[in-house]
């Protein structure tokens, strides 16, 4: 069993649709799993993630629970690499702007899909009898899909939900500690 804990940069230019309003990249992310290996480089995994565009409010904000299989292939050096696909929900807050088009805008958290496809390098350590390691860099491709309800048009003044519907296109950049119990 591995548990992994790190920080996470999520990079977007997805859109809320109709409206061409645009989510921020979310620079504040958090993310933890676990994954349980069944053979020796094959397991399933189970992924959270937290992110926001910063610490003001209102921000746009990404929260994503899923699982799925994960493989990893020990290399040399101390270095091991794993791939993953995930599959489960995220819930999107925003876009939310002070700017044109939007008078004062803020779309209220709802969940929808989400599938994220990726891989990463670990640098297994020597602390602990190899216990340890140092994952040095996660990158995944996620895509979500929310839906905000019916459109309600532009200019919509807050607290009123402007509507529409989201497909997330993000890349997400993760790193942070891989503490592992038992091997198979």
């Amino acid at each position: 069993m591995d548990f992994f804990a790190g920080a996470s940069y999520l990079v977007t230019q997805s859109k809320l649709q109709p409206a061409g309003i645009q989510f921020s990249s979310m620079d504040m992310g958090a993310i933890g799993s676990a994954a349980y290996y069944f053979k020796p480089h094959l397991g399933i995994e189970a992924v959270y993630t937290n992110h926001v565009e910063n610490n003001r409010s209102p921000s746009d904000g990404a929260v994503g629970i899923s699982g799925g299989p994960i493989y990893r292939k020990a290399m040399y050096n101390n270095l091991s690499v794993f791939a993953h696909g995930l599959f489960g929900v995220e819930q999107l807050s925003g876009p939310n702007t002070n700017y044109p088009p939007a008078a004062v805008e803020f779309e209220s958290a709802k969940w929808g899909i989400g599938l994220t496809a990726g891989g990463g390098l670990d640098l297994n350590l020597p602390f602990c009898n190899n216990r340890v390691s140092l994952r040095l860099v996660e990158a995944d491709y996620r895509y979500s899909h929310v839906n905000y309800g019916p459109y309600a048009g532009l200019p919509t003044p807050a607290p009123v939900s402007l509507g529409g519907t989201v497909d997330l296109n993000a890349l997400e950049i993760s790193s942070g500690i891989v503490v592992h119990f038992g091997h198979i």
